[in-house]
């Protein structure tokens, strides 16, 4: 092969590398599949660890008036599964329950933080966005969930009991390097039984 085939053949594969980048589509919905399964999986752990020490044979009403966000309602049903794991008898009249327990959503979401060695992406004025130039570059999910809870007597309203703050973490990290290459570490999910 003559040279100037070498030089160009070469410096065709050294384009190539040059502009080769990963790019991973996130999401079409607002929120991406992973971001609701770490915060699903934040709230489970968060839910377990909710505990009120409630007389037996009473009847509880679960009150989520006050208990909103986002994923609010997934998190309410946890929380009454959790409270069913432990003994407590739901009822979903409030006239019929001799207990009520209030649910308070203190956090429910996720926090982001990325570490850039090189040049991190630039979105110009107008629709243009310059993609990351980096030699390495990390970004780290972690979702957080807190919840606690209080019981009071229907009639009375005297407190019957109260739980200390129940938090519950997931996280996952991706990482990038020279661009090309691209990896995650995922929390582990219950996997589908055999």
């Amino acid at each position: 092969m003559p040279r100037s085939t070498h030089s160009i053949a070469a410096l065709i594969a050294l384009m190539a590398l040059a502009t080769a980048c990963t790019d991973v589509k996130e999401s079409l919905p607002s929120r991406t599949a992973t971001e609701q399964l770490l915060i699903a999986s934040a709230a489970d752990s968060a839910a377990n660890r909710l505990k009120l020490d409630l007389p037996n044979q009473r009847k509880a009403f679960v009150d989520s008036s006050n208990f909103e966000g986002t994923d609010a309602k997934y998190a309410a049903s946890a929380i009454k599964e959790s409270l069913l794991r432990q003994g407590v008898r739901l009822t979903d009249d409030k006239g019929d329950a001799d207990t009520i327990i209030e649910i308070r959503l203190g956090a429910l979401s996720v926090d982001q933080s990325k570490t850039v060695l090189g040049i991190p992406s630039i979105t110009l004025p107008g629709t243009i966005t310059l993609p990351e130039a980096s030699v390495y570059s990390s970004t780290e999910n972690q979702a957080v969930a807190k919840f606690s809870a209080f019981a009071y007597d229907r009639k009375s309203g005297e407190m019957v009991a109260a739980s200390e703050p129940a938090y519950g973490l997931s996280g996952e990290q991706s990482y990038r390097a020279m661009s090309l290459f691209s990896w995650r570490t995922s929390p582990q999910y219950a996997e589908d039984p055999k």
